[in-house]
């Protein structure tokens, strides 16, 4: 009796107010239904303190900083208030994709492989400039891409632990595996995903006169140091733009000499193993956040500076900019601040 009168309440409610009750529901649809596409709104700084610890390191008066640029969602209603909002910028995934095929979950682990490669490279850009021991070892051969081509069912992030039986411990390895192969050959690949082995295959093809599998791949590099360097990253966190900064914390923890003279040190950029700093993107956002959170000094790439100088002037921005070639110009320019 009494579940027959809550029905009977139940449909009277939805009778008269089941415009409201699909207004709600369109509402919910349109906030959360999530398209191909994110905002870029002006970001923030991380200081790198919290993020990179290194054992018995020095303690320093200022803080390095990594610049970030912030994003949403691509839902419909953040889409709308991008045409509106002048400092928010709509972004297609398509940009960031290298083939239609790749979904989020791909574009997110090369950026993660890109975080761990150039945080390898940090330290041992890092150890070298303070005349610290370090040693670099080739640990495993991890695919960065698979190729819209390719005939497998590999994943960008595998870690290719065999192929048909023969042990992988390179790059040569795995070429050398197939090389009395022909087009059409299928091959046994074993491979690491998730922490858990797991059995594949691929079908090779001819590109250019040459047999391949159709995935491009890269070597996870290993530095080992005396004074232990760790970092902390949450799961979701990828890219190589992080580089240099990571460099400088690093630096600055193992030399008794603090870069930072009490100042709050902002900057972007990637790091190449002989200490080179890379073109970033995503200036305009990551120089808009430094100044927001109140850094006093902006690192940025060659590549990026002029575009840099000509925000600080249209913007009237109060932040001293330093353009970065090298680790080792950054380091010589932090000094005569």
């Amino acid at each position: 009796m009494e579940t027959n009168k809550l029905y009977e309440k139940i449909k009277k409610f939805i009778k008269e107010n089941y415009l409201s009750i699909i207004f709600l529901v369109i509402c919910i649809l349109l906030a959360t239904i999530r398209l191909d596409y994110e905002i870029y709104t002006p970001g923030g700084l991380s200081n790198l303190n919290k993020r990179i610890e290194v054992e018995d390191g020095y303690d320093s008066k200022g803080s390095f900083n990594l610049t970030y640029v912030s994003s949403k969602t691509g839902t419909i209603p953040a889409i709308l208030l991008s045409y509106i909002i002048p400092s928010w910028d709509l972004v297609s995934i398509e940009e960031v994709r290298l083939n239609e095929d790749e979904d989020y979950d791909d574009i997110l682990k090369r950026g993660q492989i890109d975080l761990h490669s150039v945080n390898e490279n940090a330290i041992a850009v890092a150890f070298k400039a303070a005349g610290e021991k370090y040693e670099i070892l080739k640990n495993e051969t991890q695919i960065y891409y698979k190729l819209k081509e390719s005939n497998s069912n590999l994943k960008t992030g595998d870690i290719i632990k065999s192929i048909n039986g023969k042990k992988i411990n390179s790059l040569e390895d795995v070429q050398n595996s197939y090389q009395d192969k022909k087009s059409g050959d299928k091959i046994e690949i074993i491979v690491e995903r998730d922490g858990k082995e797991k059995e594949c295959y691929a079908t090779l093809y001819e590109d250019d006169g040459k047999i391949i599998i159709g995935i491009t791949l890269v070597t996870i590099l290993d530095v080992k140091t005396e004074k232990e360097v760790s970092f902390k990253y949450k799961g979701t966190e990828s890219g190589a733009s992080g580089g240099l900064m990571s460099a400088l914390e690093i630096y600055n923890r193992i030399t008794k000499y603090d870069l930072t003279k009490g100042k709050k040190i902002s900057g972007t950029g990637t790091i190449s193993l002989d200490g080179k700093v890379g073109e970033i993107a995503g200036v305009k956002y990551k120089l808009a956040g430094a100044v927001r959170k109140k850094a006093d000094v902006f690192i940025v790439p060659s590549e990026n500076y002029e575009e840099a100088i000509k925000l600080k002037k249209e913007n009237k921005y109060n932040i001293k900019i330093i353009k970065a070639d090298t680790f080792d110009n950054v380091v010589e320019e932090l000094k005569n601040l």
